[in-house]
């Protein structure tokens, strides 16, 4: 078994935009309340946070096989942010394969550009040995 005990930063940049294009300007209730024809909005998000964390891999009696691992959480410009990758791989020599599952998260504050914000998926590495 190996495990390794870190801490370090993680950055997060986002930038989200909208465009519109109305055929005709939408008022509101009030005296001056308008809705332009055509406009956009952009606004710009940079996530400085501190992380600790683990990782490492499990070996499998005797074998080439492993079941590599991963997590860390951290707080700073977000709320929460944690990390988590499990999976399961095969070394031979100078090559290696892995395929795994990796999680994202993020946490902010209601007033935020992002409040609750997850990435989830499947990944696939290779790595040479030199």
């Amino acid at each position: 078994m190996e495990l390794d005990v870190f801490g370090g930063l993680r950055y997060f940049g986002l930038k989200a935009s909208a465009d519109w294009q109305l055929t005709a300007t939408v008022s509101g209730p009030g005296a001056g309340q308008s809705f332009p024809r055509t406009g956009s909005v952009s606004e710009r998000l940079d996530l400085w946070d501190g992380i600790v964390g683990a990782k490492g891999r499990i070996w499998i009696g005797r074998s080439n096989w492993s079941i590599p691992y991963y997590f860390d959480i951290g707080t700073g410009s977000s709320s929460l942010t944690w990390q988590g990758m499990l999976g399961v791989a095969y070394t031979y020599d100078w090559i290696g394969v892995t395929l795994a599952y990796r999680h994202l998260y993020y946490d902010q504050k209601d007033d935020k550009l992002i409040q609750d914000m997850r990435f989830s998926g499947p990944a696939l590495g290779v790595n040479f040995r030199f």
